[in-house]
């Protein structure tokens, strides 16, 4: 059992990932900030799935669903994941 975590900003680049995060789609951590988070996305996965969850984020609720996440190797994982908007200090949403 892992538990994953990585964080956005509001244009969904990524600017956090945890080890388990980074061993499962295995990339380091350098690889991924500053990169889309889509560098993960499973082309098996419709982009309608991404518009829903970005639609709830928008409105503040928070969003869980299945996701088919790929790896560097071209292997891939499933997670369910729980995605939290959040206000930054200076009042930026993500």
């Amino acid at each position: 059992f892992a538990f994953l975590v990585s964080e956005t900003d509001a244009k969904g680049i990524c600017t956090f990932a945890n080890d388990d995060f980074c061993k499962t789609a295995e990339y380091e951590l350098d690889e991924l900030i500053g990169q889309p988070h889509s560098i993960v996305r499973h082309s098996d996965m419709p982009k309608v799935a991404f518009k829903s969850l970005w639609d709830t984020i928008k409105t503040g609720k928070t969003w869980t669903g299945y996701v088919k996440n790929a790896t560097k190797s071209g292997g891939y994982h499933w997670v369910f994941a729980t995605v939290f908007p959040f206000e930054t200090c200076d009042g930026e949403k993500g």
